[in-house]
């Protein structure tokens, strides 16, 4: 009897600490539950108060969908840009304008009121030249480069005469009739820094300019004019329209040479009426190496164009690099001709 009461009493302390240890563990485990609700609840408070959402799985097609779309976006903003880019140049190009000199069918306004003129460095008259006096340039041993713009002034001409000067070079601008009547500041300025300026026809046609030899004569005459009434300077410095060669027949020349008119061509061709961009550049540069045995100056024609502007230092560092002095035409140059 002793021993089974003993017994029953061993028993009895098992079950308790069963039963305690079970309670316990229910305790534990409904707090870390409680615990763990009450953070996810504190998070989800958290990103509702600071209006960040609540991490989801995504699934790999969705991450696929958003990188294309994100992708399709970028491509149209850039799109956007490049037309309002394309917008903005055109819309430049349309301000800034000018003849070219390579289009037959250029025409510029003639009228009787002169408005503009431009002038070498002396505003002496620039008549036909002495022969005793004529520069022999071919025989001196200097590398002379004879800059030559055509189809000028226009309003970015200040830009070229800064370039100019920039690396110590004059040049010569040959101008239509027109174009000196709407930029008379232009033409001003050329005066002011010692370019030499000359004449480069009223009509710029061929069809216009070489009718008959009073033809040339009368164009030639008025553009003077207009160049002399703006800026007090008589030059007798000239371009014909796209050069003398074929149209200027041994009638026309005789002509214009009898009234104390320079006629000057031009052995370099840059081009940039073409290329209209850099590749002007190398084209006069390949033709400058062409003529390494040249025994005399060079003349390189380029025209007053925006393109010709944006790539003139790297034809100006060439020059200057393999030594050549820019210099203007004065009416004492022995002219080039073709």
């Amino acid at each position: 009897m002793g021993n089974l009461r003993s017994n029953w009493s061993k028993g009895t302390i098992i079950a308790v600490v069963v039963v305690t240890f079970l309670f316990a563990g229910i305790f534990v485990s409904n707090y870390f539950q409680a615990k763990a609700a009450s953070k996810e609840s504190n998070n989800l408070q958290k990103n509702k108060d600071t209006n960040l959402p609540v991490k989801k799985s995504v699934s790999p097609e969705t991450i696929v969908r958003n990188t294309k779309d994100l992708k399709s976006e970028k491509e149209r903003m850039q799109k956007q840009q490049e037309e309002a880019l394309h917008q903005r140049n055109e819309q430049e190009r349309e301000i800034s304008k000018v003849p070219n000199n390579r289009t037959p069918d250029t025409e510029a306004q003639p009228t009787t009121k002169d408005k503009t003129s431009s002038q070498p460095p002396s505003k002496k008259s620039n008549a036909a030249p002495d022969k005793a006096n004529i520069t022999q340039l071919r025989n001196s041993g200097k590398k002379i480069v004879y800059l030559t713009f055509d189809d000028g002034p226009a309003p970015f001409s200040g830009q070229i005469i800064k370039q100019l000067e920039k690396y110590q070079f004059k040049a010569t601008f040959f101008m239509i009739d027109g174009n000196i009547k709407r930029y008379p500041e232009s033409v001003k300025l050329m005066v002011e820094s010692g370019e030499t300026i000359g004449l480069h026809s009223v009509s710029h046609s061929q069809k216009e300019f070489y009718k008959s030899k009073e033809t040339v004569l009368s164009e030639l005459n008025q553009n003077r004019h207009t160049l002399k009434k703006v800026s007090g300077v008589n030059s007798y410095i000239m371009r014909t329209p796209y050069g003398s060669a074929p149209k200027m027949t041994d009638e026309y020349k005789q002509a214009v040479k009898e009234k104390g008119y320079i006629m000057w061509d031009w052995n370099i061709d840059s081009k940039d009426w073409y290329y209209k961009d850099k590749r002007y550049v190398n084209s006069v540069i390949d033709q400058i190496e062409q003529m390494k045995h040249h025994n005399g100056p060079l003349v390189i024609l380029l025209h007053e164009r925006k393109e010709t502007l944006a790539h003139l230092p790297k034809l100006l560092d060439y020059l200057k690099e393999h030594g050549y002095e820019g210099k203007p035409i004065e009416k004492s140059t022995e002219p080039v001709q073709f």
